[in-house]
């Protein structure tokens, strides 16, 4: 089918070959959350991966995870931060972003201590993910090491 054409009442444009962006691997319980972050992030060209705070916690205890970014919502944060030697950014290998539904000065410091790259506060408008994940991978990126915490 030729560029343009009308296909089931939608305008066919042809295939756009997605480049892959980078593999982000997130974390959190709100499924419409999740399907939502998915939706984006693969729009953009991201490979997304999903687990719980059960799945997180062993993938955290290997030497490196297979993801450029990890996103975690701050119930599954709660959960694995609370286990001993909890700075995820060190153990992960790559950034953390964490999305809280507010910021207090308790959450931030924890957040900190557990190696957080970056807190977003709830709700999340417009591109800010999109950028702040880009942004977080290009500098770890560039860096050559982890991101300092927050």
């Amino acid at each position: 089918m030729a560029g343009g054409e009308l296909l089931g009442g939608y305008r066919w444009l042809g295939k756009k070959k997605m480049s892959h962006a980078g593999t982000v691997l997130i974390a959190v319980r709100d499924g419409t959350l999740a399907d939502s972050l998915r939706f984006s992030l693969e729009l953009e060209g991201y490979e997304t991966r999903f687990c719980d705070e059960q799945g997180l916690s062993p993938l955290l205890r290997t030497t490196h995870l297979e993801s450029t970014c990890l996103v975690l919502d701050q119930d599954v944060f709660s959960r694995v931060a609370g286990a001993r030697d909890s700075e995820l950014a060190g153990r992960s290998g790559v950034p953390v972003i964490l999305m809280v539904s507010q910021k207090t000065e308790r959450l931030l410091a924890k957040a900190r201590s557990g190696g957080v790259t970056r807190v977003l506060e709830k709700p999340i408008l417009g591109g800010l993910m999109l950028e702040t994940i880009r942004q977080v991978i290009e500098t770890n990126e560039s860096s050559g090491a982890n991101l300092r915490p927050l």
